[in-house]
């Protein structure tokens, strides 16, 4: 499994259920589910411990994971930094991570639009992650073995045989000795 994939079954769904608690969450009590936000962003020593553990992840990945390619690995690469940013500005400025949480929580649709974009990323993170368990043959294994047909082996094992025969023939046949012939006299 490459790094990309393990990183994303990691990543996938903890996104997924964490954007899926906040959509529940603010459509059974969006004003307890705010206060609840609240508190967390109120206190600078609880943004000062959450910005250690993101920079700690977002190094990890980033060790593990830094791949500017186009396909949707970037994404792995973007959220190590993104975390890494995050974890850098929690840990330098507390108190302005703070008043900007706290004005994204004001807003109606801050809430719900974060909720939506981490849902959505980790429905596709844990999708591409886990694919491969409900192929019917995962690629990796069959580019593993190419299957090969009795022709074909036959085939591939002819040029072998021949080259050993050869080689056989030159040690079983005695050395010829080269001797100088004297010049013929013509007459």
């Amino acid at each position: 499994m490459s790094t990309s994939k393990y990183i994303a079954r990691l990543i996938g769904p903890l996104l997924l259920i964490l954007g899926l608690g906040m959509a529940f969450g603010l459509a059974a009590s969006p004003h307890a589910y705010l206060e609840m936000m609240k508190q967390f962003t109120g206190t600078p020593g609880f943004v000062f411990v959450l910005g250690m553990l993101a920079l700690v992840a977002g190094l990890a990945i980033v060790n593990a994971h830094n791949l500017w390619v186009a396909d949707w690995r970037v994404i792995i690469t973007v959220l190590g930094w993104v975390a890494v940013i995050r974890g850098i500005v929690s840990l330098l400025f507390p108190l302005r991570l703070q008043s900007v949480a706290e004005h994204m929580m004001a807003s109606p649709t801050g809430p719900v639009v974060g909720a939506v974009i981490i849902m959505v990323l980790g429905a596709f993170l844990a999708w591409v992650g886990y694919e491969d368990l409900w192929q019917e043959q995962p690629a990796s294994q069959a580019a593993a073995k190419p299957a090969r047909t009795r022709a074909a082996r036959k085939t591939a094992a002819a040029p072998k045989t021949a080259a050993r025969a050869r080689k056989t023939a030159k040690r079983a046949a005695p050395a010829r000795k080269t001797t100088k012939r004297a010049p013929r006299k013509r007459s």
